[in-house]
């Protein structure tokens, strides 16, 4: 585990410690055979995660997919060795022409915006995920998704776990969250996909003392 510093100096400092990979993360990707491709690699986590992987392997290819309209970022990740692929990913032809890593890790989606766009949230959050599950079907997925597909619980009690139903309040992001999940289900169903799901929540703020 490495060792929380008492203060970072500017935000290089953080970049580069949360990108810095443990000995346990190197070991398990170098056993991972195969090269890594980051759907969605423009959101909040994908530059740090694939900077954290190209870290951790640097002889391994680590291939980052987004639309890339976020200015600089391309270049920002160019300059760590990730190679760069734009693209639509509901542009089937483009998803096609994507490399066939063996290992895939699903970042992509649309929350902010969502009650303004229904029909777009649902093709990003569970239209993308089926052709993904389709076109990657000879790979490893996981899929990155959120815990808001779990109903609410109580404040006070033990909170949701992998065995509750997955039965969000209404709302179509949460929703849609939920096709998410049942794409890659149904294409490890159909293809034999290996795959795991991992539910994220997080604090938006670093807090200081």
């Amino acid at each position: 585990m490495n060792i929380l510093p008492e203060r970072f100096a500017n935000v290089d400092e953080l970049e580069d410690f949360m990108t810095a990979p443990t000995p346990e993360l190197r070991a398990e990707l170098e056993r991972a055979d195969g090269d890594l491709i980051v759907l969605g690699v423009g959101g909040k986590m994908g530059p740090t995660l694939a900077r954290m992987a190209k870290r951790a392997v640097p002889g391994k290819r680590v291939i980052g997919v987004a639309r890339f309209s976020e200015k600089g970022l391309r270049q920002q990740l160019d300059a760590a060795g990730i190679e760069c692929v734009a693209c639509d990913l509901l542009e089937r032809a483009a998803l096609e022409r994507l490399p066939r890593a063996k290992n895939v890790v699903f970042m992509a989606g649309h929350k902010f915006g969502a009650a303004g766009n229904p029909a777009f949230t649902w093709a990003m959050n569970a239209g993308v995920p089926l052709m993904v599950a389709e076109t990657f079907r000879e790979s490893r997925i996981v899929a990155f998704s959120t815990i808001c597909v779990y109903p609410y619980a109580d404040v006070n009690g033990p909170g949701a776990t992998e065995a509750t139903p997955t039965e969000p309040p209404a709302g179509d992001y949460a929703n849609s969250c939920v096709g998410r999940e049942q794409m890659f289900f149904y294409g490890s169903q159909r293809w034999g996909t290996p795959g795991r799901l991992v539910r994220l929540s997080y604090a938006i703020d670093m807090t200081s003392t």
